[in-house]
């Protein structure tokens, strides 16, 4: 469960990073739904669902599963959007990033590299 829960913290650090960001943060509503990463390599997977609500609110579930074993965590957070930034608060910490929505594609980029999701 260590390796499984570094492993969400070194998610959300690939797909947010650390910023400030105005009060007057407003909801862009294509954001809203369900979205999916998922990779695999040597036996081991994982996967990732956002799902962001119209109201502000959202969760995120990671699903990580090495020589058939599955561990799995979620948390709720709390987002709003300023143009192409996209801010999350989750566990009291306050993370940015840049997003573009294409089609059913959400890219989140940031600093330490790109996420691409699917809308489910």
């Amino acid at each position: 469960m260590k390796k499984f829960k570094y492993l969400l913290i070194m998610f959300l650090a690939l797909t947010v990073s650390v910023s400030c960001s105005d009060d007057d943060d407003d909801i862009n509503t294509d954001l809203v739904g369900t979205w999916e990463m998922s990779e695999s390599e040597d036996g081991y997977e994982y996967s990732v669902l956002i799902t962001f609500k119209d109201n502000g609110t959202g969760t995120i579930v990671a699903v990580e599963t090495f020589d058939g074993e599955i561990d799995s965590d979620s948390e709720a957070f709390t987002w709003g959007t300023d143009g192409n930034k996209l801010t999350i608060v989750i566990d009291g910490g306050e993370e940015t990033a840049t997003y573009v929505i294409l089609g059913n594609k959400l890219t989140i980029t940031d600093g330490n590299g790109v996420s691409i999701f699917t809308k489910v």
